[in-house]
């Protein structure tokens, strides 16, 4: 089986802020959104940030998507609790299955790591096949690495050809479009013309869907 060359690069830098690195601050927006929440909490009732965390739990219990990723992000990166990668992928599977694409894309990296939950690229594919038909560019390029290399999914040229294109075309300017753009050019040298002609005229018929 013919493997990307930049694979390994591709999977530690293309997710960007859904990624867990330790050095990763492209996520501490939301987590520090989320932080401001959990503040204005721990003023009012003079308690930690553990305790703040568990007033809040309730309304998430009550379907509110983005609290719930918000939470599951409090959990994945550490911010104002312990690092729990199983409280995190909780959270966020039911941010997920609350329609929010962000969760929906986290949980596919936390499959695919297996962080908080058994490893596996089913599952990992399933999501971020999801989240990348919503139009979330991170996932759309995960998805092209993974129809490249047959992971978790059928090898398919023609999709990964397909996600990869989008995700260069919605990524903004930066190492990651970079990388989409690299990967696209890779995977066109293992298509035919007929091939690249027809992943070309599926990304130019994409649309995306609505939130699921």
């Amino acid at each position: 089986m013919r493997r990307l060359l930049v694979l390994a690069g591709i999977m530690i830098t293309a997710t960007g802020s859904l990624l867990a690195a330790p050095n990763d601050g492209a996520a501490d927006a939301p987590a520090d959104d989320f932080m401001t929440v959990l503040r204005s909490y721990t003023d009012s009732i003079g308690a930690g940030v553990s305790v703040a965390l568990q007033s809040v739990m309730p309304s998430a219990e009550g379907g509110l998507g983005t609290l719930e990723a918000l939470i599951g992000d409090a959990y994945y990166y550490g911010h104002g609790v312990s690092r729990d990668y199983v409280e995190a992928a909780r959270w966020y599977r039911r941010a997920a299955e609350n329609s929010n694409v962000m969760a929906q894309s986290t949980l596919g990296d936390i499959y695919y790591y297996g962080r908080g939950v058994p490893q596996d690229f089913v599952e990992a594919g399933q999501w971020w096949q999801l989240a990348a038909e919503q139009g979330m560019a991170v996932a759309q390029l995960n998805l092209g690495v993974m129809f490249a290399n047959g992971d978790g999914v059928a090898q398919d040229y023609v999709k990964s050809y397909l996600y990869t294109n989008l995700a260069a075309a919605h990524l903004p300017p930066g190492q990651d479009r970079d990388i989409a753009v690299k990967n696209r050019e890779i995977v066109a040298k293992l298509m035919s013309r007929a091939q690249v002609a027809e992943a070309q005229r599926l990304a130019r018929d994409w649309r995306p869907k609505s939130p699921r």
